[in-house]
């Protein structure tokens, strides 16, 4: 895994800061202060950074560097532009997550083989928004201690979000762990899920359970918890899924790298 570790460090930071400010859309200027954007554009902006340093050791290709400083560049002068702003546009922040996203088709082709290239971006994405939206999340669910009678239905819609992107990364995985093999060194094809029952695959089941299984199911007590407007029980839950998924990404992105299992 550790001769993995800088790409799984870009993989993970810099799909985070793109996909992230995408979340703003939940909470409307009009219903929280802005000192919510200013923390989360600024943090994203940090971890942004973070990401392309590490991405500078693995000898990008001209083109992709390019691409990633002009994404990074534009995020940097809109933090700077909406710092103290009282008029803030969600679609301007949208622009540049989605030429983010754009960005990392590139970032994908200098990491992986060629033939894998829409599937990773997919993957890559997917298991970012998923760290992205349980952060939000998280965050949200502090914020209710600095604003005075902020809806409680902002972080259900964040929770639900969250929800929803698990659940499709789960058919996600479900569907190709059933439907792909793996050949060993004999020769012989097994089924994937097989495959997490050796010793090679064992860590690829620890992802599934870590990475799907036990935030889906911390979520749903996050919702009842919700229900009972007690937001400081559902932040600390959050908590724990927030380490669960970590646990479980850093193992899907060993896999997707050493196996190239799309997962």
């Amino acid at each position: 895994m550790f001769n993995y570790f800088t790409d799984i460090i870009v993989f993970i930071f810099l799909g985070f800061a793109i996909i992230y400010p995408l979340f703003l859309w939940i909470t409307p200027l009009k219903k929280i202060d802005s000192g919510f954007y200013r923390f989360n554009l600024g943090m994203c902006c940090v971890v942004g950074a973070l990401g392309i340093t590490a991405f500078y050791f693995l000898d990008p290709s001209l083109v992709t560097n390019i691409y990633v400083w002009i994404w990074f560049g534009a995020l940097m002068i809109v933090t700077a532009l909406y710092w103290n702003s009282t008029d803030i546009n969600n679609m301007v922040i949208t622009a540049i997550s989605l030429f983010g996203m754009g960005t990392m088709i590139g970032i994908v082709a200098d990491i992986v083989h060629e033939e894998f290239l829409n599937g990773v971006w997919f993957v890559v994405l997917l298991g970012s928004a998923i760290t992205a939206a349980v952060f939000f999340a998280m965050i949200l669910g502090h914020w209710y201690l600095n604003v005075i009678a902020l809806p409680i239905n902002l972080l259900k819609k964040a929770t639900m979000s969250l929800w929803g992107l698990l659940i499709i990364r789960s058919i996600w995985d479900i569907v190709y762990l059933s439907t792909n093999t793996i050949v060993d060194t004999f020769g012989i094809s097994h089924n994937l899920w097989t495959f997490m029952f050796q010793f090679d695959g064992f860590l690829l089941a620890v992802a599934f359970f870590m990475g799907n299984i036990v935030p889906i199911t911390l979520n749903f007590f996050i919702w009842r918890t919700l229900k009972l407007q007690a937001t400081q029980s559902a932040t600390g839950l959050l908590y724990v899924s927030i380490v669960s998924i970590l646990f479980g990404d850093l193992l899907f992105k060993y896999y997707l790298l050493q196996y190239g299992f799309l997962v």
